[in-house]
């Protein structure tokens, strides 16, 4: 869990940062950076769901590149597509901080959410940067959800 302060600009330039990667678009980060609440339904959701996606692609080709065995490829998949562990680097990276939580949890930010937020941002990474895998690599690599060396 975590606890911050209403949010700005300046947020959004923080997790930009965090990230290594600068949005043509600051609308999807901002999408990114949503929770679900009274007003914005869904949320990140949507982001989120296409941000798994497109993290197990990543993970899979980086595997094929290595010439990783099946299990050796799902394993990796297993360990950082996890909601855990995908919450631990939300967390440890300090995008927590960059969040637009629901006040009617008391501004709290939990590990589901947490997790969900980490898939949005390598989602909006991949529509603003036009599908490009190789940029939404780097941005895994900075939040530390790329193959393991």
């Amino acid at each position: 869990m975590f606890s911050f302060n209403p949010l700005g600009d300046g947020n959004l330039a923080k997790a930009e940062e965090i990230i290594s990667y600068r949005f043509k678009d600051r609308l999807e980060l901002r999408r990114a950076l949503q929770l679900a609440d009274s007003i914005h339904q869904d949320g990140n959701k949507d982001l989120a769901l296409l941000g798994d996606t497109v993290i197990k692609l990543i993970l899979v080709k980086e595997g094929l590149r290595r010439h990783a065995t099946r299990g050796q490829i799902n394993n990796v998949i297993s360990e950082k597509s996890s909601n855990a562990y995908l919450a631990q680097r939300g967390f440890s990276t300090g995008l927590a901080e960059s969040v637009f939580a629901n006040r009617s949890q008391g501004n709290m930010i939990y590990p589901g959410p947490m997790a969900s937020t980490t898939e949005a941002i390598v989602g909006a990474v991949f529509i603003d940067s036009k599908e490009e895998t190789v940029v939404v690599k780097g941005v895994m690599e900075a939040l530390g959800v790329s193959w393991p060396e």
